[in-house]
């Protein structure tokens, strides 16, 4: 619930750069409002598919570069993105994962939630997470000190398990759990959207 929490404030409150990009091979899109662009005043492609894909990487670069020019820090590090948009990248040439394997030589399942799955040319640390929305990118920079924070998460009460309870009503015993924390946002300008459109094209 956390995590849900956190990524859904990362993803609301970007202000570093929104972009927008389409699936749709050949489907440019402005990318300040994803409005079609025609191809009778822009450029034609003909490439595959597999390059069309790499131009969704040209725009998260773009929003990272972005990131890097308002805060003169750094140049984004991290991508969260959901199973669909996970499926572009690992269909890409330029990603290179990051596979845990079993004792019996499968691939291991991984964590409930959020999970590092990958890089993306040798830059960006990829998380997949299920629950997040299936068209959004969020892009961010993750500093080295409390000097490059853009978001702040601070527990003050990591956790808290009362006693058992037993419930009037049937008498079923039950626990309460409970932590406090505090968080903000401090500097938007860390954190950038990507909005993939036209998701159901392949």
């Amino acid at each position: 619930e956390i995590d849900r929490e956190i990524l859904n404030d990362l993803l609301t409150e970007a202000k570093g750069a929104n972009f927008f990009w389409s699936r749709a091979p050949g489907k440019f899109v402005n990318k300040r409002n994803g409005s079609h662009v025609s191809t009778s005043i822009g450029p034609v492609f003909t490439g595959t598919v597999r390059e069309w894909y790499e131009t969704l990487v040209e725009t998260i670069i773009d929003v990272a570069n972005e990131i890097h020019r308002k805060t003169l820090r750094g140049s984004a590090n991290f991508i969260v993105v959901s199973p669909e948009v996970a499926t572009i990248f690992e269909a890409s040439v330029l990603y290179k994962p990051n596979l845990k394997i079993d004792g019996q030589g499968q691939v291991a399942l991984g964590n409930i939630g959020a999970e590092a799955i990958g890089s993306l040319s040798n830059r960006f640390t990829v998380y997949k997470d299920p629950y997040f929305p299936r068209n959004k990118i969020l892009v961010g920079y993750k500093g080295g000190s409390y000097l490059e924070s853009g978001y702040v998460y601070a527990p003050y009460v990591p956790l808290i398990v009362t006693p058992t309870i037993f419930a009037p009503e049937d008498f079923t015993p039950r626990k309460g759990v409970m932590t406090r924390y505090g968080k903000k946002m401090v500097r938007a300008d860390f954190y950038g959207t990507v909005t993939c459109l036209d998701m159901d094209v392949i």
